[in-house]
């Protein structure tokens, strides 16, 4: 099965322009000739000879051939390439110095297939439809091209041609548009909500064309934009806000021989990113999506040899902006994967260099696979694979690793790992904004690097030291860890984010096993540092090697199968492969499992968790990171040093208490859900409740640690000491502080507590809770009645039990808000959710009014507790006697 691109729009276009022409050309003068009118000037706005417009111009020769002139540039297009695929790319050149705005950064618009259509004075630079698939030449063909549109990326003037060989120079200043809507992005991760006339937008007239460069298979072309607010919210990474020039390389680039490559199916037991079409042939098929896999064509260079040389082994280079000390771990890890490529009988597949001391070396000539070191002010520090695929089957072709310096370097990011702003403030939709414009976006950077200042802290803590000296001594093998993933993604490997679960607690505590097989199954995870308490053995503190489902995947995705002359011929192979699924250490699940919404509902599937009792492991954590911020003040800051260290320490060390605090919640009304498929070895059902001890253990680490009353007392002396370096520069550059020079622990506990409420009221985990007993034999697992009836227990026992004197502001707080979301729940529910729900709402909001009534009687009640309980009473009552206004 072939692609068959589609030019409606263009040849439509073309018709219609040409029949105009046709008609609008004058007849000739009796007197002309051919000799007279080459003779003649050509009339204003015609194309000029190609000898006349290259003179005095600068001509650069490669894929094609580029012309610079007058401040322009211009593109020669000889008569075979038109109406011909290449691939077009537009990547960021320079970055903002921080807001996720990233040099290199080749997802900012992902690459497409572009063809050039010639139509009377101009050439429409077209990206083609290339989702929907017919057989060529069919009927079938015919009526996909009828019923998909493509897109223009500009129309050139022709501005010279070349009459010996019918090619035509074409003006690039379409390039200066913005292609890549870099103006969407800007204002989505620059503009506040609260300053809409903060908004960018593209100037055409502080716009211009930068370097251009031509090589065999491709050429770019460089434009410096100015992007201008009239009110600009405060973006200290460059020099005037008012104004952000960006440089966008545009890349004109040789597509991959379609012919010598054949598409692999996904299977959604193995994890892949995929390119996704739809195909209108075989109607006997249920589904008519196809989904292929992203990867290389790698082969062995002699295939009838059990082990053989890569015929195209990936080369990656080393940029010379890599500090010296990281080079060798990021060599390391790159070549690690060649350990499951040999596997399979083909040697030398990955190969690194540094990048040669050449001046004629350009990492933009498509032929480089770059790894690129970055330095941001704000990013947090992140590790992100850059790859470029053919988008008609899949086929990688380039690839590379963006690094940002932060990644290895202790510092000051306490409020990321909170969940809050550098001013205080929260803006919860930014990332996912940010990420809406990127659809492989990943987070593991914030988070791997949390892990990285989380495992220096502990050991600052327990053996004495200074935590940045600690964590530089363990960012050689942290990076390797970070490498080993993300040169994963660029052979084609999603996250796998139930890798965990192969191992148990025994084995990752022992470092020969750990050496061996790493502490979980695969690199795709996002492992957390393997740190135990003081007196229980450790293995490695990072993920150091690949996993055996790391073997597994390359093996599935890379390995020939023998006689297949169709990707569907592989098929019988690649399921029985994958059938392996069922074995713990080759088991899957990716983004869409972990995503915490509601949808996701197999609590195995989670990031930043270890063993396959991640509750146990989490309660262990949790209990560490209690000890742990209890012996802050004995190690942090050390002398002369700022009290902004244990600041950042405490910040540390409350983001690792709270991500596993709100773990649990994912195992209410949970299911574990099974890949397998019927016919599997050892094949699971595809839904299995969670047991109802499970549940029931889940939540009483909920009360323990996030809801009680004492689980968020810290010693006031630690309180005092909690400040950040008070220093405002002469010019104000980078200067955001936060509102207060404390930290609020009632606004951090609220943050955690609300995450998980949220979770575990949301409309489909309720749903799900409401349906479980149609699913389930009485008593195996919890029902709705038994969340709300445990909740109302865990938040308003001590008004029931009569110790609402003892009640800190932490606590008080978390009793007015769940009063809110249990009003908000019987009054005004979200759409989807259930009536039992309401129901339920409703009557704890009874005995809530009830309870804060009679607590109300008791004697000696100071001023703040009887006003807190006659605000409960208040808000109980006023939602039990409220009015809805139901439209007909």
């Amino acid at each position: 099965m072939t692609l068959r691109p589609f030019a409606v729009f263009a040849l439509s276009f073309a018709a219609l322009t040409g029949t105009a022409l046709a008609q609008a050309k004058p007849a000739a003068s009796p007197s002309s000739s051919p000799a007279a009118a080459a003779a003649k000037a050509p009339a204003p706005g015609e194309p000029v000879a190609y000898d006349t417009y290259v003179k005095d111009a600068v001509v650069q020769d490669g894929l094609f051939q580029l012309i610079r002139k007058d401040g322009k540039v211009s593109m020669l297009i000889k008569a075979d390439q038109f109406d011909k695929d290449y691939l077009q790319t537009a990547v960021p050149k320079n970055g903002l110095g921080g807001y996720g705005i990233l040099s290199g950064d080749v997802f900012q618009q992902e690459a497409r297939v572009v063809r050039f259509v010639r139509s009377g004075k101009s050439v429409i630079m077209l990206w083609p439809h290339t989702r929907f698939l017919a057989d060529p030449n069919t009927p079938l063909a015919d009526a996909v091209r009828l019923s998909t549109a493509d897109s223009v990326l500009g129309v050139a003037g022709i501005v010279a041609q070349r009459d010996s060989d019918k090619a035509v120079v074409i003006d690039l200043s379409p390039l200066l548009g913005d292609v890549m809507d870099l103006t969407t992005t800007f204002n989505d991760v620059l503009v506040s909500p609260t300053n809409p006339a903060g908004s960018y937008h593209l100037d055409p007239t502080r716009s211009y064309f930068g370097l251009s460069k031509a090589f065999p298979k491709n050429v770019v072309i460089e434009a410096d934009q100015a992007f201008v607010s009239l009110k600009p919210t405060v973006v200290d990474t460059v020099v005037d806000p008012r104004s952000v020039q960006m440089r966008v390389a545009y890349n004109f680039a040789e597509l991959p021989d379609a012919g010598a490559y054949m598409p692999r199916l996904v299977d959604d037991r193995v994890g892949y990113w995929d390119d996704l079409h739809i195909s209108f042939d075989h109607t006997e098929r249920m589904d008519n999506r196809v989904h292929y896999v992203l990867r290389w064509n790698m082969k062995k260079s002699d295939p009838s040899k059990a082990v053989s040389r890569a015929e195209h082994p990936i080369v990656y280079t080393l940029a010379s902006t890599i500090p010296l000390e990281f080079r060798d771990p990021i060599r390391r890890a790159i070549l690690a994967w060649n350990k499951p490529f040999e596997k399979i009988g083909i040697t030398d597949a990955v190969q690194v260099q540094d990048q040669p001391n050449d001046p004629n070396f350009d990492p933009d000539d498509i032929r480089y696979n770059m790894i690129r070191w970055l330095t941001e002010s704000n990013s947090g520090g992140f590790a992100e694979a850059q790859i470029t695929w053919d988008p008609r089957d899949g086929q990688i072709f380039r690839s590379g690793v963006m690094i940002d310096s932060d990644l290895v370097r202790f510092g000051a990011l306490e409020y990321r790992v909170l969940g809050i702003d550098a001013d205080g403030s929260e803006d919860p939709d930014r990332e996912e904004r940010v990420a809406a414009h990127n659809h492989f976006a990943h987070n593991d950077g914030p988070g791997a690097h949390a892990q990285l200042m989380y495992a220096a802290v502990a050991q600052a803590i327990a053996q004495g030291g200074d935590p940045a000296t600690i964590a530089k001594r363990s960012a050689q093998e942290f990076l390797n860890e970070i490498v080993l993933h993300e040169v994963g993604h660029d052979f084609g490997l999603g996250h796998n984010f139930i890798g965990h679960m192969a191992y148990t607690s025994a084995q990752i505590r022992s470092r020969d096993f750990t050496a061996r097989n790493g502490i979980a199954s695969s690199v795709m995870e996002y492992n957390p540092a393997n740190v135990w308490p003081a007196g229980m053995s450790s293995g490695t503190v990072e993920q150091s090697v690949l996993g055996p489902y790391d073997y597994h995947v390359i093996q599935w995705g890379y390995s020939a199968i023998p006689g297949a002359k169709s990707p569907y011929d592989e098929l019988p192979t690649l399921r029985r492969w994958a059938s392996n699924w069922t074995d713990p250490r080759y088991r899957f699940a990716s983004d869409e499992d972990v995503a915490w919404n509601g949808h996701a509902v197999d609590p195995r599937v989670s990031q930043w968790t270890l063993t396959n009792d991640p509750l146990s492991w989490c309660g262990t954590q949790l209990g560490l990171a209690q000890h742990l911020i209890g012996k802050l003040d004995a190690r942090f800051p050390q002398t002369e040093h700022p009290y902004e260290e244990e600041r950042q320490a405490f910040a540390v060390l409350v983001g690792q208490y709270g991500r596993c605090a709100t773990n649990a919640t994912h195992w209410i009304g949970g299911e574990y859900l099974s890949r397998s498929r019927r016919g599997d070895p050892h094949a699971e059902a595809p839904l299995t409740p969670v047991a109802y001890g499970d549940e029931k253990r889940a939540f009483a680490q909920l009360d323990r640690y996030l809801f009680a009353n004492d689980a968020w007392h810290y010693d006031a002396r630690t309180l005092r000491r909690l400040v950040y370096t008070e220093y405002a520069p002469f010019s104000n550059f980078g200067y955001a502080p936060a509102p207060r020079h404390d930290l609020s622990v009632a606004d951090m506990a609220a943050r955690f507590q609300q995450r998980a409420l949220g979770y575990l009221y949301s409309p489909l985990v309720l749903a799900r809770l409401d349906d479980m007993p149609s699913k389930a034999a009485p008593g195996s697992t919890m029902t709705i009645s038994d969340l709300f009836a445990w909740t109302q227990s865990s938040i308003y026992g001590d008004i029931a039990n009569g110790k609402v004197a003892q009640a800190g502001e932490v606590r008080r707080n978390l009793q007015r808000r769940y009063a809110v979301m249990l009003r908000t729940l019987a009054v005004d529910p979200p759409k989807g959710t259930p009536y039992d729900a309401q129901a339920l709402a409703r009557h704890e909001l009874a005995a809530l009014d009830h309870d804060a009534a009679t607590a109300l009687g008791a004697r000696g009640l100071d001023l703040l507790t009887r006003a807190h309980l006659e605000a409960l009473h208040e808000d109980a009552s006023r939602a039990l006697h409220a009015q809805r206004v139901i439209s007909s």
